[in-house]
């Protein structure tokens, strides 16, 4: 028998102690006639509070029929004929049921409760695994916005240095941009000769290294990569196909290589190779970062080389990054002779700057504003140191109406003004017109313009 029906036999167990102690203590009072209260309501109290509604109605019974069942043997009959004499039995069951009732209601609400914390427990474990979760997920989302930062940050600083325009400068830092943004533990740029590929820069090379400083034109991926003007990697040696017979040969000087051009569709002048990457890096993502990485290193080196030409041709100024007054008066003649010919508009314009007292820094303020003037004109124009007293700059505006002209000049004009420099600006512009014998005419007018 389960514990939790024990009540079946502990209930007759106490009854037949009670029986005992009635017959040993008080033998004239059978069923404890007149004993106030009646012993019988421990054993009620006792089984119906621990066991419940069953135990307790249970007892109840059990008491009132002890009690009716001694009385009718040992009571006097005139008293069994009494409705009060049932008072007491009955009272044994209706309370044996209500202490039971109770007491089910009770363990019920207990039991409810125990269960309703254990689902609180599990809620709560619940939870706590989704807080280690999310505090999970919020440390990558936090590594991975403090790494897009640093990725911004890198890309930024590595834009600024692309703008040089030493091409020294500039392959240190095609390299070490390279490296930082793509992850890359070691790589070299190899700069062509006539015979072959010359080691220019290195990063994270160790001292005992014995790597080739030069390489032959074909010679391994290196070569091949700067040869055939496209990025090669390993996997390009391991397939099958045309390449892979040489593919012992080609692996080992380089994970990947990929062409330095002078500008994005010029001649290849050197090779960017990667020695040294981590696995978990080494993807088509990576790849392709590499390739656009190339495109736009190619581009600074063709400007460098592009200004370099300039600078040799004695077209461009190297302070203010504008064209020479040589190039101007050249230019200015050309456009001339063409609108003689084909009667197309042409403006000419000189621009004259007076500083208001002493002004610090006014070598950087005129390299800005010959920027701003640069920038407002349109695309085709030309932009041009004159440098004659404080007629600092020249203007030629391509194709350009009368009309046309004084709106450049009402935007330059404002431009000018929000840069808010200590200075006072006149501009002078003559348009062609057939009659016209000479660009000097042109000039001339600009310069009558800037007196009136």
């Amino acid at each position: 028998m389960s514990k939790k029906n024990s009540y079946f036999y502990e209930i007759p167990l106490f009854y037949l102690l009670l029986l005992g102690v009635n017959f040993v203590f008080f033998p004239s009072r059978p069923v404890f006639l007149g004993v106030d209260p009646h012993p019988y309501w421990i054993g009620i109290l006792i089984f119906g509070l621990r066991y419940g509604i069953l135990s307790g109605f249970f007892v109840g019974v059990l008491s009132a029929a002890l009690y009716l069942g001694i009385s009718f043997v040992f009571v006097e009959n005139y008293l069994l004929e009494e409705l009060s004499f049932y008072i007491l039995p009955s009272s044994f069951i209706l309370v044996g049921l209500l202490v039971g009732g109770l007491i089910h209601r009770y363990h019920n609400s207990l039991s409810r409760l125990g269960h309703e914390k254990e689902e609180a427990l599990k809620n709560v474990v619940a939870l706590k695994e989704k807080l280690v979760t999310l505090e999970a997920v919020n440390q990558g989302l936090e590594k991975k916005i403090v790494s897009r930062m640093s990725t911004l940050v890198t890309l930024y600083e590595g834009a600024r240095r692309l703008e040089s325009l030493r091409l020294e400068e500039l392959y240190h830092s095609i390299l070490d941009f390279m490296a930082k943004t793509l992850g890359a533990e070691e790589m070299a740029l190899y700069l062509r000769t006539p015979e072959g590929w010359q080691l220019k820069e290195k990063i994270g090379w160790k001292e005992y290294y014995r790597r080739p400083a030069f390489y032959q034109m074909n010679e391994g991926m290196t070569g091949a990569a700067g040869s055939r003007g496209k990025i090669l990697t390993i996997r390009d040696f391991l397939g099958e196909g045309e390449e892979s017979s040489d593919s012992l040969k080609q692996v080992g000087d380089a994970i990947a290589a990929g062409p330095l051009k002078k500008g994005e569709q010029g001649e290849v002048v050197g090779v960017v190779a990667i020695q040294k990457i981590p696995f978990v890096e080494f993807n088509s993502a990576t790849i392709n970062l590499f390739s656009f990485l190339l495109q736009w290193a190619s581009r600074a080196v063709g400007r460098v080389h592009f200004i370099e030409e300039l600078k040799s041709a004695e077209i461009l100024d190297p302070g203010y990054q504008v064209y020479s007054r040589k190039y101007f008066f050249s230019r200015l003649h050309q456009e001339f002779v063409r609108s003689k010919s084909y009667s197309l508009p042409l403006s000419a314009g000189l621009v004259h700057v007076q500083w208001k007292g002493e002004v610090s820094r006014k070598e950087n303020r005129l390299a800005i504003l010959a920027n701003l003037l640069r920038e407002t004109v349109r695309e085709m124009d030309v932009v041009s140191l004159y440098g004659e007293g404080d007629v600092l700059f020249a203007i030629l505006l391509m194709t350009a109406s009368k009309n046309q002209t004084e709106e450049i000049c009402e935007k330059i004009l404002r431009n000018v003004e929000i840069l808010k420099f200590p200075l006072s600006m006149k501009l002078g512009f003559s348009s062609f017109r057939p009659a016209m014998q000479g660009e000097e005419e042109m000039i001339h007018e600009a310069k009558k313009q800037l007196t009136q």
